[in-house]
């Protein structure tokens, strides 16, 4: 019986979503934004992020525009190719086309699917190439063949340039290599075939090392930075914390179902847990010991969803799961939809607005050009304002640290002499050479930043 609506609820919320992203007035969070940003100036490397999401952006909106809903709808998308790779991995892991197509549809109304296909980040395509990355792994491990190496190396070299949590992938590999009898024997017995997955890994990755050797490894130092290990202080509540939304996360009833069906395990399955778990125990000690984004054990999540469905055997339990991911997707979207004036939701709502306040507010002698101190608002006044012939400045001194790619790419020179419109404070214009003078005016509402930005003209003499 749950068969037979999966197919139809899927579609349900699928309009949903579509007609949900119609209706709302919620903006493009900062980061979205940036992406979309990034894609205009396409390079072999971002200041926090590899490039294969910007990449990925640029060939989408040439196609279907750089609309809210367009942007919007490429998560969605995307997702469909990763429940196509679930698919693969429930299959070849022993299940009939049957119930492997069931998995996939379950997979794409666990909320953290349903809560991700709304946001555009760097996880979807690192879900991506991980899910293919762990299928030629599988495949491997049953037939040694030259193409399922060199897919490998492909996919998970991609996965690199979508997000370098793709590390992770590494890590489990050994893992797995040092804890499995079976898969060690492969390994040693295909070292040439394992140089080749590595060697296809280089070659893809190779560009964006090069650009960070160029850029003074600012990429690498930001995630670095991420991990932040010298504040450290012990929190045990953020580790439960994290713990507790990964379970959301993936539906407590398929948590609770894939636990009581635990018993043997076999080869595949052994893999599903050894490419899952050692990511679930590094991210929470990190949340312990520092702090962790519930999305940075993003990868964890598409091994232990396919072990846990393979477990689960109790229909009561497997009814209540559906039910519960239905409602979650259900309420998310109308919620969406609505514009619901919730918290969740304030730091994408009221962009737009601000953005054409500071807009019509600005006076014709320092409207062509805007210069932000803030990165998120820099990037969400170039989108909304993307057709308004606009030049956009970050305020940098030359010398002074980098901490975002747009004071690489739109610096604000210290030689300027064109008036322009500053979201910011004084000081972040102080090393500027020419005279001018500044006038304060009023600001938007800014409920969606914590930090309120002050706005004035400048004007040089």
């Amino acid at each position: 019986m749950l068969n037979k609506i999966l197919l139809p609820s899927f579609l349900v919320l699928l309009l949903l979503k579509i007609g949900a992203l119609n209706f709302t007035s919620f903006n493009l969070f900062g980061d979205e934004a940036q992406y979309w940003l990034w894609s205009k100036n396409i390079d072999f490397g971002y200041f926090s992020k590899p490039p294969f999401l910007p990449w990925a952006i640029r060939i989408y909106t040439e196609i279907l525009g750089s609309s809210f809903v367009s942007l919007k709808l490429l998560p969605s998308i995307v997702y469909l190719l990763v429940a196509w790779g679930v698919y693969n991995l429930l299959f070849n892991s022993g299940l009939n086309k049957k119930d492997s197509l069931a998995g996939c549809l379950i997979f794409l109304f666990i909320p953290a699917v349903s809560f991700s296909s709304f946001i555009i980040s760097t996880d979807i395509f690192l879900l991506l190439f991980w899910t293919l990355s762990l299928n030629e792994l599988i495949k491997i491990s049953s037939e040694q063949s030259l193409k399922n190496f060199i897919l490998l190396g492909i996919f998970l070299g991609l996965g690199f340039l979508s997000k370098y949590a793709a590390i992770y992938f590494v890590i489990c590999l050994f893992v797995l290599i040092l804890f499995d009898k079976r898969f060690r024997i492969i390994f040693f017995e295909n070292l040439l075939g394992f140089s080749l997955t590595f060697l296809c890994v280089f070659i893809i990755i190779v560009p964006n090392i090069i650009w960070n050797f160029n850029n003074d490894w600012i990429t690498l130092q930001h995630t670095s930075d991420n991990a932040n290990f010298a504040n450290i202080e012990i929190n045990l509540i953020r580790g439960l914390q994290f713990l507790l939304i990964q379970i959301l996360m993936l539906g407590p009833f398929i948590v609770l179902g894939g636990l009581f069906g635990f018993g043997k395990w076999n080869y595949i399955q052994k893999i599903f847990l050894i490419f899952s778990m050692p990511i679930i125990l590094i991210v929470l000690v990190e949340a312990v010991i520092v702090r962790a984004n519930a999305n940075w054990a993003a990868p964890a999540l598409i091994s232990l969803f396919s072990l846990l469905y393979i477990k689960i055997n109790n229909s009561f339990l497997k009814i209540a799961n559906f039910v519960f991911n239905f409602t979650f997707c259900l309420v998310l979207f109308v919620m969406i939809g609505m514009s619901y004036p919730s918290k969740i939701f304030d730091r994408i709502s009221g962009i737009n607005d601000y953005a054409l306040k500071i807009y019509s507010n600005s006076s014709n002698s320092v409207l062509k050009n805007i210069v932000v101190s803030d990165r998120l608002l820099f990037s969400s006044l170039n989108f909304e304002l993307r057709d308004r012939g606009i030049n956009f400045y970050m305020p940098h001194k030359e010398g002074d640290e980098i901490t975002n790619h747009f004071k690489i790419v739109s610096p604000l020179s210290k030689n300027i002499n064109e008036n322009f419109t500053l979201i910011g404070s004084p000081s972040d214009i102080n090393y500027l050479e020419n005279e001018y003078k500044m006038l304060k005016i009023h600001s938007p509402d800014q409920k969606f930043t914590k930090r309120k930005l002050d706005v004035y003209e400048v004007v040089f003499e």
